[in-house]
């Protein structure tokens, strides 16, 4: 029903005020206690992140961001973050402000800090905003979509690349599991040298374009969708799109 959002002053001491969608007959601070149990999850949320990015160390520092994109969305479905009843008739944006502010001032609900979240920070505006639409779709809308797939699957759909999981994120058409899951085997029948340069963010941003052109979100073409497909046939139906 509500969130905290935590700042710090001038010399470093925490503080939080409390925001909703709710309707308050006073201020949002009627709804305080919902808030600060609603925080405690976030922590869960947040150490859960940590765990799992922890168990990734071993992969490339080159994909960081994607690591950090798919262990945060991990970390949300398996705490039920979004699924709360703190979170009924709370709209996306407020959960991840939350978030953010819980990763830039490393505060946990119980005013202690936590220093291994400020490197759960998003570390550039550009992976957090796609740029086609100045921003309008929710970071993490975005990681707990991208979660799932495990891991290995959606490095390989995706190349590791949280700018090119954007490219097919914002084209609802493309978003179902099962086109994710026919594209991931279509570029792992490819050979080698030309999976690397399918997931090279220009050429991959250029097939995203490819499969919309095949499947709009609305309009001429749009009735039957991926999602109408089994794996197999759009296997087939990527193929003939992209090896035309």
């Amino acid at each position: 029903m509500a969130v905290l959002i935590w700042t710090t002053d001038s010399e470093g001491n925490l503080a939080n005020e409390v925001e909703t969608d709710q309707e308050a007959v006073f201020t949002p601070e009627q709804y305080r206690p919902d808030a600060e149990k609603f925080d405690q999850l976030l922590d869960q949320v947040l150490d859960k992140a940590v765990e799992l990015r922890a168990s990734l160390s071993g992969a490339s520092e080159v994909k960081e961001a994607f690591i950090r994109a798919w262990t945060f969305g991990r970390a949300l479905q398996e705490t039920g973050a979004h699924e709360t009843r703190y979170m009924r008739n709370e709209k996306p944006y407020r959960i991840s402000r939350a978030l953010m502010s819980k990763c830039e001032t490393t505060a946990r609900s119980t005013g202690a800090t936590e220093p291994a979240w400020r490197s759960l920070r998003p570390s550039s505006e550009r992976e957090i905003a796609p740029r086609r639409r100045g921003g309008k779709l929710d970071y993490f809308e975005l990681c707990r979509w991208l979660q799932e797939q495990e891991y290995e699957e959606a490095l390989v759909t995706f190349g590791g690349s949280v700018r090119n999981a954007w490219q097919m994120f914002e084209r609802p058409a493309l978003r179902p599991l099962v086109f994710r899951n026919a594209f991931r085997e279509w570029i792992e029948a490819l050979p080698a040298e030309l999976e690397v340069e399918t997931v090279k963010p220009r050429v991959f941003a250029e097939t995203m374009k490819r499969l919309r052109a095949r499947w709009p979100d609305r309009g001429p073409g749009s009735a039957k969708r991926p999602i109408h497909y089994n794996k197999d046939d759009l296997v087939r139906e990527i193929r003939i799109v992209l090896e035309s």
